[in-house]
């Protein structure tokens, strides 16, 4: 048995696929926080499992882009600097967009079930209690994926479905949600509605419009979370060496 954080108690499971997942699942939720060395016996360790398995995962979070690999230092999860967002974010806004506009002459009544699903739950969550942060970011991520990944679907582009993984980074998903403010999510909500709304009504040129606005007031929310950290940071080192 492993304790995953959070308390969350699971049994162990064989074959590189759980691990994997697992492995994942530790660097997207922020165990391993960027710039991490990961060590693979510290990961068999914390893993309960051999080093075979923990190397082959590390392969895999790799491709995904995930961690960094570099010689005579091994894996080290990935860090972003402000470029790299606002470069992940432009073609996240033109992949997406265009899919939401594909999509409003594509999507069928199933689809715009599963959109209105994903809407309500992530409304409902405003006034839903959770038993952890870590619960509720889990939470909101999953919905506002189940949402974004169904528009995704229904543009019926199969190299777009493939590509989209490698550029809407999930661990940057979970960093924005933990720093939405109910202010920010309700404006995340409204959106989602206004972006049902015009897929509803086949309005594709609506639909990317709005997806393409959304996505840019996400970028915005993660980038000026991430000044004020790193203002915050210099304030508390500043005031470290002036007590010391």
């Amino acid at each position: 048995m492993q304790v995953e954080p959070g308390g969350v108690v699971e049994a162990e499971a064989p074959g590189g696929d759980a691990v994997y997942g697992r492995l994942r699942r530790l660097i997207i939720e922020g165990h391993y926080a960027p710039g991490t060395r990961l060590v693979e016996d510290r990961l068999a360790r914390d893993l309960g499992v051999s080093r075979t398995p923990v190397r082959q995962a590390l392969a895999r979070v790799a491709v995904e882009g995930l961690v960094q690999l570099f010689p005579n230092r091994g894996a080290v999860v990935r860090t972003f600097t402000h470029a790299d967002l606002v470069d992940a974010y432009d073609l996240r806004a033109v992949m997406e967009g265009y899919a939401a506009y594909r999509a409003a002459g594509r999507i069928s009544p199933g689809q715009l079930a599963d959109l209105e699903a994903a809407a309500a739950a992530l409304e409902g969550s405003l006034q839903q209690h959770f038993p952890t942060r870590q619960a509720e970011v889990h939470f909101l991520v999953e919905h506002n994926q189940r949402f974004h990944n169904t528009i995704i679907a229904a543009s019926g582009n199969a190299r777009l479905k493939a590509l989209l993984p490698v550029v809407v980074d999930v661990p940057l998903q979970y960093r924005s949600f933990n720093w939405y403010t109910r202010e920010e999510r309700a404006v995340s909500n409204f959106f989602h509605r206004r972006i049902l709304q015009a897929l509803r009504a086949g309005d594709a040129d609506r639909a990317r419009a709005l997806m393409q606005e959304h996505i840019y007031r996400g970028r915005d929310v993660l980038l000026e979370s991430l000044d004020e950290h790193a203002t915050t940071g210099v304030h508390q080192r500043s005031s470290e060496a002036q007590r010391d």
